[in-house]
C-alpha cells in the first residue's frame, strides 16, 4: 500500500512539473510579476497620491540607451511628462516590446502592494517594480536612481517617486 502512495505522488509531480515545462516554453508567455529574488524591503508598501491628469495628458516613457546595454539588461531612462524620474533595467530576454501601452496602479500580488501595472499584448502581470539585478525581471521594467555595472542601485527610492508622480491611469511608452 506505500508503495501505491510513492507512485501515486510520483506521478503527480511528474505531471506538474511537465505541466509547468510546457507553461514556460511558450512564446510571449513572460509573467513579469515573479521576481524571487528582490529583497523583503524592497517589498514595503509605498504610499500613493491622486492626480487628476487624464491619461490622454498623462505619459510614463521609458527610453532605452543601447550604449548601456549589457549581455543581460537593457538600460534606459524614465520619465513623466517629461521630467526625468530615474534609470530604467529590463532582462534583455524578455523585454518588452516597443510601443505604446495602458499603465495603471494596481495591487501586486506577489509584492503586496502598489505597482504600475502596464498592459502588454499576450503578457500576463507586466509590472513596472523595484529590482537590483536583471535577474529579478521576468518581463518587467525596474527602476532605479542609478546604474552600476548591470545593476540598479537604491531601486526602492526610485519607485517610490514614479508612484508618486504617476496618477491612476496613463500611457506608458517603450522606446
Amino acid at each position: 500500500m506505500e508503495t501505491n502512495v510513492w507512485t501515486r505522488l510520483f506521478a503527480q509531480a511528474a505531471t506538474f512539473l511537465s505541466s509547468l515545462s510546457a507553461y514556460l516554453s511558450k512564446p510571449n508567455q513572460a509573467s513579469g510579476g515573479l521576481s524571487p529574488n528582490v529583497p523583503a524591503s524592497d517589498a514595503d508598501s509605498t504610499s500613493t497620491s491622486k492626480s487628476v491628469t487624464s491619461p490622454a495628458q498623462a505619459l510614463l516613457s521609458v527610453k532605452r540607451n543601447p550604449t548601456l546595454a549589457t549581455a543581460d539588461a537593457l538600460f534606459g531612462t524614465m520619465d513623466y511628462n517629461g521630467t526625468v524620474i530615474g534609470v530604467t533595467m529590463e532582462r534583455t530576454a524578455v523585454a518588452i516590446p516597443l510601443g505604446t501601452y495602458k499603465g495603471y496602479k494596481r495591487d501586486s500580488e506577489h509584492f503586496g502592494m502598489k505597482v504600475v501595472g502596464i498592459d502588454v499584448p499576450n503578457r500576463t502581470n507586466i509590472e513596472c517594480h523595484p529590482a537590483n539585478e536583471p535577474c529579478q525581471l521576468l518581463g518587467c521594467i525596474a527602476i532605479g536612481e542609478s546604474k552600476d555595472g548591470d545593476a540598479l542601485n537604491n531601486s526602492k527610492a526610485a519607485f517610490d517617486q514614479m508612484m508618486l508622480a504617476v496618477p491612476d491611469e496613463f500611457t506608458v511608452t517603450v522606446a
